[in-house]
């Protein structure tokens, strides 16, 4: 009899743990919208391709923006906030978010959402980006990857919390701050392979160009760069950008690993990838197999989408992207 009743003791706490474990397992899975907004993707997929052919330089813009949303608070659309009296110093008015665009963008994606799911707001600002930036891999020559859906938007959104690697950071730090969000130093020179499309502005290089301690840049390329930048540093709606991959521009491709091999990049931590023990191997490796790279890069957008969303009933489903639905 004493058996049994341990018995029944083990299996009641061991059906206790499997509920305590499944309340700590993600909520995220690929049918989240499947009886609410059955062809929420489809939607995304068709708007982004008729937003790209008016603008093709739409596409490397949203990547960007992932990036900056989910390495600040999570993937939570808290960089889609517009400032307001109550929140007048969202993330977008960080120094660093002052170029990102293609906000119009998506409120246009979420109003197609809205128009179509059952009961009108259904898929997060959140979901949103993720899927944009899905289709913008995809329009760009990339790799289609799966996504998990079911992300929660933010509900607080600060200027002073947006700590995003600069230009001119050191790379070791870099690596570090890669490696707090869980990506190691492959995964981050392939992130940095997101520079195969898209450019920069010339304040975010220009010390480079006429740096003569500076031998890490290839002297008819800084020559073209000047002709480009200038040596004057210039306010930022009169200063010139330039492409990262000047060949092709618009194609998720390995060209920028070979600029970097070649002294042929923008940024000094980038050119500084080729070059550090941490991170050479994986530079070579990529300008030597595109086909190696566009895996590998659809791979880790995939993961960078899932850096700490919200689920359940965290935060909530903003009817509009630029607003809380509160406040």
């Amino acid at each position: 009899m004493g058996s049994v009743v341990l018995l029944v003791q083990l299996l009641l706490l061991l059906a206790t743990m499997a509920a305590i474990c499944s309340s700590f397992t993600s909520a995220l899975n690929a049918s989240y919208y499947a009886s609410t907004c059955p062809d929420a993707e489809s939607i995304v997929q068709t708007t982004m391709e008729r937003l790209h052919y008016n603008d093709p330089t739409l596409a490397p813009a949203i990547i960007r923006m992932l990036f900056h949303d989910c390495f600040v608070r999570g993937c939570d659309a808290s960089i889609t906030i517009n400032p307001t009296p109550h929140s007048p110093s969202p993330e977008r008015t960080a120094i660093p978010n002052h170029t990102l665009r293609g906000f119009d963008a998506i409120d246009a994606v979420k109003q197609a959402l809205d128009s179509s799911c059952h009961g009108g707001t259904v898929v997060s600002c959140a979901d949103t980006l993720v899927l944009m930036a899905r289709e913008s891999v995809t329009l760009l020559g990339g790799d289609r990857y799966s996504l998990a859906l079911g992300r929660r938007d933010g509900v607080q959104s600060n200027a002073w919390e947006v700590d995003l690697p600069a230009p001119f950071a050191r790379l070791d730090d870099v690596i570090a701050s890669f490696a707090g969000k869980g990506f190691t130093a492959d995964e981050t020179v392939v992130l940095f392979g997101a520079h195969t499309v898209g450019g920069a502005h010339c304040s975010s290089f220009r010390y480079r160009l006429t740096n003569p301690d500076d031998g890490t840049m290839d002297e008819a390329f800084c020559s073209d760069l000047l002709d480009t930048c200038g040596v004057e540093d210039q306010t930022l709606d009169t200063d010139p950008a330039t492409f990262f991959d000047p060949d092709t521009p618009f194609v998720v491709d390995n060209n920028y690993y070979k600029q970097l091999v070649g002294n042929r990049t923008l940024l000094q931590v980038d050119q500084e990838a080729a070059t550090h023990p941490a991170t050479k191997q994986y530079v070579a490796y990529y300008a030597a197999s595109n086909d190696v790279f566009v895996q590998r890069f659809s791979e880790v957008m995939a993961k960078l989408s899932n850096v700490g969303v919200l689920e359940g009933d965290a935060g909530e489903v903003r009817k509009v992207c630029s607003r809380f639905n509160t406040g």
